[in-house]
Order: C-alpha cells, then structure tokens, then sequence
C-alpha cells in the first residue's frame, strides 16, 4: 500500500509533523513503512501558459509555442510533444535551471529556430511518468498564474511512502482508512467530505436504470448514472496515481476510479449504458432514454454476478473490457460494491483464473460504506469537470450483523499487563470506528466491532488495537509470575519410561527404527499373521503396498534389516517402539528387537571371520534391555517364525512376548535373523529401590542331574522353585550332556547359591538343602541326582 504525504494531509491535519516522524509512528501502530520516496520540484521551473502553437518550419515533429512565463516578454519554446496546445498551462524550464539528470538549460537553437526554454514532461522533472508527452498542469486551480514558481506549489512537494500491510488489514488499503489508524495515534478528528446533494435539475435514475436481483445474492451494490458533458483530468490525480504505481494509460474514467478507489477503499467499477441496452435504445435527449436493466445474480462458483445480455462482470472479482467506458461514451454507469471476502474464500474465489485487481482488495475486505465512495468519486467529478449526475441511486444492500464484544476492564488489563487510562481506551477505539457504550456499574466496556474490520473477533484483538496504539514501548513492564503445574501424569511417565528403554536399547547397540503403522496385507496374510476385518479395512490407503494396519512389526523391521545388508551392512540391530493392531482395530504398543549378520566386528580373535547371530547372542543382546527374564518353549502360530527355535518370554511370571529365529529370511536375502516382540505396558518401570544385602558369604553347590530328554527345563526350574528352601536365592544351568549310556535321559548340571543374613551355614546345612531340592524333583518329576 502506497500513499503520500500530501494525500494524506487531505484526510488528516499533519501540522508540523515531519515525514520521519509519521514513518515512526506508522511502524509504532503496526504499519510498518518499507521505503519513502521524497518528490522534490527543481528550481527555475515555473507555469506557463501556452498561448500560440505553429508547426516548426524545418522539423515536421517539432512545434514552435510562444509561451506566457510571467515575464514582461512571452518565451519562444521549440516543442517535441505531440500533446502540446493552445491554452494549456504547462511546466517551463527557464534559462539556468538544472534537471534532474544534469542537463542545464540554456536558450539555444533548433533547426534554424530560437528556443528559449523547455516545456517538460513529468520525468524530465523527476517524477513518474504520468503520459506520453508534457505535463499538462490543471487550468481550473485557483493558485496556477503564468510565471508562477511550482516549487510553491504543495502538491509538487510530496513523499510517496510504502507501506507493508498484513493480509488481515485490508481495511488500511486506503488513504481513508490509514488516516484513520493515524487519528487514533494523533488522537484527533478525520477529515470526512461533505455529502454532495443531488442537483434537483437532474432527471431520476429510476427514468434510465431498473436494478433486479434474482435469487440469493452476498453482495451490495450501489448504482449511480451520470452523463459526460466535458471530462476534464487533474495533473495532481495524474501525478498521485503515478506515485503508488497505477496505470496512467487508462481512460479518464478509469483514472478517477482508481482514485476515489485508492482513497476511499471503496471498490468503484464503470459500464457504459450499452452494456446492458442496445444501442438504439437510447438517445442522447434524456426524456427519450428506454429504461434499461441490470441483472444481478449467481454466476460461476456460486459468486454474484452482473448481467446485462451477457455477464459483463462477477463482483469484487472481474469485469469484462466490452463493458468499460471509453472516454466517448456520454452515458456512464458507476458501482460501488463490497461483497464478504469469507464468502468470496468459501466459494473459490481464489481459483478462478480470470481477475483483476478488485479481487485483492475484496478477499482481503474492502470499504463497506458504499455511499462514502460515490460521494468522493462525485466531488471528484464535480470539481474538475461538467458531468451530469442523476438523482437517486439503485441498490442492493446485504445486511451485515456486527460483532459485539463485551469487555470486562480488568479482564483487558490483565491481558496487556498494566491499567491504561479508561477514557484513553475509549477515545482510541472511537477513532479506529468502533461504536462503544461504557458501564461503570459493570465497569464493562460494549463494544460494537465496525463492518470493516474483518479481523477484530475477541478480547485479545481489542486488546492489540490498544496496545499498538498506545504503544509497546509505553507498556509498563512488569516481572512474569510464573507458577509451574505438576506435569507429573501418565502421558509424561509414558514419554520417560519409552525414553528410557530407547537410551537402554542403544546402548545394548540397537539403532532405532522408524516405520509407517500401515503394511501390505497381502504378505501379512501370506505368512499367517493376523489382518484386520475387512469390513474395519483402510478405505483410502496412501499406496497399494500400504493398504492395512500392522498386526505385527516383524515384516517392517525385516524389510529394514534386508535393506541394510542390500546396502553393505554386515551386521544390523534394530528396534522399534510402535503400535500395531488387533483385527478389531485395538491399538497396542510394542517393543520389537531385530538382530541379522554378524553378531561381532572382525578381530584378530576370530581371525576376521566373525560368527552369525545365534539365539543365546540375541538373547543376551535383548537382555540387556529387558533385563532378567526367563523363555519358555513354544510354537509361533504363524510361517514367519521358526517352530525350532521359538518361546514366550516370562517376566515375573507374566508372560509379556516372545523370541524366536524368523524363518523365511531367504524371502528377505537374510541369513539367521532374530525377532523379539514385547508388550510395552507390560514391561516394568517403576523406582528402583535398594535392598539389603547379606554381609555374610554365599555358598555354592553344583549339581548334576539325570532327567527325561522330553522335559524341559522349565518345568524343572518351576519345580525346584516350589519346593527349595529361603535361603535359596539363585539356581541356573551351566551344562546339558547327553550319549548312549544314558539312554533316553540327559544330563543337566545346575548351580545352586545359598544365602543368608544371618548366619554363615555348614556343611550339614547345605546338604539338607539339596535333599529338599533333590526330594521334591524326584516325587514330581522322576529326576535324581547324577
């Protein structure tokens, strides 16, 4: 958003204040300023009037002008423009003025003719360049007289400034509405033009415009007509447009448009009659003009749309150049309109390919006062030229309910952190537009939030607006009080206790393993796993290999691993803490090991040839994790595993998972691989506590046994568990033999480790512990010592 400093003192009294001062206090309220541009007439340059024009006797683009300078003798100026004429005000260069890019005038000659001046276009000057040709200055202005300095004149010393506005501020897209916010901060009054009346001597508008609205409509809509009689430009609207970078090559029309638009924030649009009549309908005698109609209704994407015959534009979005004026047209029909850009947003308004510049400003929230447009747009005309303009108006208005926000005083200290002055917060919000009621009883403040700001909807919007005009830097600071919560619930100790298997599972030399909780149905199937119920199935799966929920992680880490090695790895652990799901869709969270190649680095130990993986490797690599636990042979009830080398794992007498060797690894180009799945919840994380320990020696005893081949040694160690004694503290197996001599029984050795707190113990003691121990394998399970 651009504006300059002269516009703007029409809608706010500047006063003293500099341009580096209004920059500060733009950035302070929020509209923060990304460049200046200061516009500065030379000197030596002054208005002339141009009162004889004849072609240059010797130059057929050249023209011979005798100019009036104010001086006691008229100038003779050689001219190359093609716009230069009889009775113009122009801007002269006299004898010594320096232009901008260094040239210093001089009287010269030619081609064989005096030339004591130049006649300059506007960039020759150092301004934009607002025509093809000179600058034609304003002949109606009260202050222009040949001879006249334009250094005196304000409008020729100016500062374009740019502004960079958030996409919520579309109500500062506007000279009107960036006054507005600098009202507030200057604490002072907006300059509002009069209400033009309507010249009773004009013929009524509903005599040449009928306005019909069918169906459900979003916009509104303001119609005016006016009739040309001489459409004059203004050199300082010329000027000004071409400072904040519109188009100078437009119609007149079109020039004051985008004007009375930039100034107002209004969204003004121009027909010409015969978009919505045929020519022959209507002739120049007013009293004779067939009434004609325009149509407003839905169009594409459910937006409001004009007709006529055809669609000539969709509001706040685009218009048809058949339908634009020329400055020939004597009948000109003028909108104004607002439509909601949530509306616009909603119907897709951003994704239409055809547009111009009306849809920036309506998505982000033009001006509503409709009336407020056109009576800028008809003093505009009114000054600078002869237009007739028909009383009346047609419209449509769409009723908009504004916001109330109701506003407890303390409730909005407490937000900015300090009091601020009531009657300060009051006249703030006064001058931004809002409508207030204060209740002292209540101490509440009744906020009515204005149409035009789309962007205020609660207490902490107020309580910016406050803020940014008074200032941050006003704001009193204050220490924070900061209270903590006890964050200690069952999300954080789920987040610690998956912290602190993940910190083990490192450092037991797994790297961890992220996977998609989706997988292939086809190959969960293909080696028995179970799947989801079809009719609980993924409906829109991200790929076709990704199409069910996991029952299991064994075919993601496997894949991982398979990579890996495809990749040059020569030994690979994995894990990963995961969900998976039940064929109803019940989540569960798992811990999943994966161990495949090497199971150690080449050494001269192994000569450099390091041995596989085997089940007690994997074991001893998972324990590490998991800490103590016990296996119990069983068979996976699925083809993915091995039925040979498979068990549950016991953790306090819970079962909470299982381990085993995969056994279709050849599928993944895998040697022996080793899987390990546990139920997360099940796993123990709780405080260690210490416990005592005895002071006085254990005592070991080594036993070995004589036990059938089909038992298994849990069942020994559950027995030996019933009936050993306290003292007893650990037992486990160092050795299993077997050979013909003992026929179809084998050998197991065990270690026994005896302790107490209180005594050291004999020999005698120790042997009837082992009787204890001896007696009860034998009556339960027909085992005896060796």
């Amino acid at each position: 958003m651009i504006i300059t400093r002269d516009w703007l003192n029409e809608w706010i009294d500047l006063g003293e204040r500099s341009t580096d001062e209004l920059c500060k206090t733009l950035n302070k309220i929020g509209l923060e300023v990304s460049s200046v541009v200061k516009y500065r007439m030379i000197e030596h340059c002054v208005a002339g009037f141009v009162k004889a024009k004849e072609k240059h006797p010797d130059a057929e683009k050249l023209s011979v002008c005798i100019v009036d300078v104010g001086q006691e003798e008229d100038l003779q100026i050689v001219c190359g423009a093609k716009n230069v004429d009889v009775g113009q005000f122009v801007a002269v260069a006299l004898e010594g003025c320096r232009l901008p890019d260094g040239t210093i005038i001089q009287e010269t000659i030619l081609r064989g003719v005096k030339s004591q001046g130049m006649i300059c276009s506007s960039t020759e000057l150092g301004y934009p360049k607002i025509n093809e040709g000179i600058m034609i200055l304003d002949n109606n202005s009260k202050e222009l007289r040949p001879g006249i300095p334009l250094i005196s004149i304000p409008e020729f010393r100016d500062d374009a400034i740019e502004i960079e506005l958030t996409p919520n501020r579309g109500d500062c897209l506007s000279i009107y509405g960036i006054a507005r916010d600098l009202c507030a901060a200057f604490n002072t009054k907006i300059k509002i033009p009069p209400i033009l009346p309507d010249d009773l001597e004009q013929i009524g508008i509903g005599r040449v415009l009928e306005l019909s609205v069918k169906g459900d409509t979003n916009a509104s809509l303001v119609y005016k007509v006016l009739y040309q009689k001489e459409l004059k430009g203004s050199a300082i609207m010329d000027l000004r447009l071409a400072m904040i970078g519109s188009d100078t090559k437009k119609s007149l029309i079109d020039k004051y448009l985008a004007y009375a638009t930039h100034a107002t924030g209004v969204i003004l649009r121009a027909y010409k009659l015969d978009a919505f009549a045929d020519a022959q309908s209507k002739t120049t005698n007013t009293d004779e003009n067939k009434k004609v109609e325009i149509i407003v209704k839905k169009g594409e994407n459910n937006l409001d749309s004009v007709f006529g015959k055809e669609q000539v534009s969709c509001v706040g979005v685009w218009q048809n150049e058949s339908s634009k004026p020329s400055d020939d047209d004597d009948w000109i029909v003028i909108e104004a309109s607002f439509v909601d850009p949530y509306v616009l947003g909603q119907n897709g308004a951003r994704n239409i390919k055809e547009f111009d510049w009306a849809l920036f400003r309506s998505l982000r929230g033009s001006e509503t006062n409709l009336d407020f447009g056109i009576n800028y747009l008809s003093i505009l005309l009114g000054s600078a030229s002869k237009v007739g303009i028909l009383t009346g108006s047609q419209r449509t208005i769409k009723d908009q309910a504004l916001k109330q926000i109701n506003i407890d005083f303390d409730d909005m200290f407490n937000i900015i952190g300090t009091e601020i002055n009531k009657t300060d917060i009051i006249s703030i919000l006064k001058n931004l537009g809002f409508s207030l009621a204060f209740k002292p009883e209540q101490n509440l403040l009744v906020i009515d939030v204005p149409s035009f700001r789309h962007d205020i909807a609660n207490i902490q919007d107020i309580c910016e607006e406050v803020v940014r005009i008074v200032g941050i830097d006003n704001i009193r600071a204050r220490a924070f009080k900061f209270v903590e919560a006890d964050r200690i619930n069952n999300v954080y100790k789920n987040f610690e206790k998956k912290k602190f298997y993940r910190y083990k599972a490192a450092a037991a030399g797994f790297f961890e393993n992220v996977s998609y909780i989706f997988t292939d149905r086809a190959k969960q199937s293909l080696y028995g796993f179970t799947c989801i119920d079809e009719d609980l199935e993924l409906v829109n799966p991200i790929t076709t290999e990704l199409n069910t929920l996991r029952t299991t992680c064994a075919l993601n880490l496997t894949e991982a691993v398979s990579n890996n090695i495809k990749a040059g790895r020569k030994s690979v652990s994995l894990f990963e803490i995961g969900k998976v799901f039940d064929e109803k869709r019940n989540e569960k969270v798992i811990l999943s090991f994966i161990s495949s190649g090497d199971s150690e680095f080449p050494s001269l130990i192994n000569h450099g040839k390091p041995k596989e993986f085997g089940f007690s490797d994997f074991v001893q690599k998972v324990g590490a994790v998991l800490g103590c636990f016990e296996i119990v042979p069983s068979k996976p009830n699925n083809k993915f595993y091995s039925p040979y080398e498979f068990g549950e794992i016991i953790i306090d007498g819970k079962s909470v998972g299982f381990i085993g060797r995969v056994a279709v690894q050849k599928d993944y180009d895998l040697g022996k691989t080793y899987i390990c799945e546990v139920e997360f919840d099940k796993l123990s994380y709780e405080r260690k506590i210490a416990k005592p320990y005895s002071k006085l020696p254990s005592v070991s005893r080594d036993l070995s046994l004589l036990a059938p081949k089909n038992l298994t040694y849990s069942d020994i160690s559950a027995c030996i568990k019933e009936r050993a004694p306290n003292e007893l503290k650990d037992f486990y197996p160092i050795d299993i033999y077997s050979d013909e001599s003992l026929g179809d029984k084998q050998s197991i050795t065990l270690t026994f480790i005896f302790e107490s707190g209180e005594k050291t113990f004999v020999d005698e003691e120790i042997n009837n512990f082992v009787e204890q121990i001896l007696e009860g394998l034998l009556l339960i399970l027909k085992v005896t010592i060796r």
